[in-house]
């Protein structure tokens, strides 16, 4: 799927929801799809899953994660609920899932890029990123504190902050 395919999908969830501003309120999300949110403390090495059981939907998230990391969690699991069909497993009975896990952010597995590209459009939208980046005033070197302004007022880390400004061409990478 392309970026542009994966941020129009971000942006209809958000204006079909009616999110004009920062921080997105992902769990609203979530349940305007009807998708059950549920936190449990989980090893360090998962970070959540989709759990698709016939019209029963769940995303599982690692409450003893950092609050950013849980509610990227979220927004990734949105990605493969929107994008992907998910992995049939068979125990007692058939359904389907998504991990979220270390390897999701290593651009090795196409889908996981995917969910994570839906991720980091859902939370920091491309018009809203844009019109709080424009109304920081700035220079070369305000770029590191207007990227912390933006990652907590956007509630997401410094790091998927910066990407975002990358990928979207506002900075270039930093060294």
């Amino acid at each position: 799927m392309r970026r542009n395919d994966i941020e129009r999908e971000a942006r209809k969830l958000l204006e079909a929801n009616a999110v004009t501003r920062a921080p997105v309120p992902v769990e609203q999300l979530a349940n305007a799809l009807h998708i059950d949110v549920r936190f449990s403390a989980g090893s360090e090495d998962v970070s959540g899953a989709l759990i698709r059981n016939g019209e029963s939907v769940v995303i599982a998230v690692n409450s003893s994660q950092h609050e950013n990391r849980q509610r990227f969690t979220i927004a990734h699991e949105l990605g493969h609920y929107l994008l992907h069909k998910g992995t049939k497993l068979h125990f007692d009975e058939d359904f389907r899932i998504n991990y979220r896990d270390a390897t999701s952010s290593d651009a090795t597995k196409r889908e996981e890029v995917e969910a994570n590209g839906f991720a980091a459009a859902l939370l920091m939208p491309q018009r809203i990123l844009m019109r709080d980046w424009l109304r920081l005033e700035r220079n070369d070197k305000e770029i590191p504190e207007t990227i912390r302004t933006l990652a907590n007022r956007y509630r997401v880390s410094h790091k998927a902050m910066e990407l975002r400004l990358v990928n979207l061409g506002f900075i270039s990478p930093v060294e």
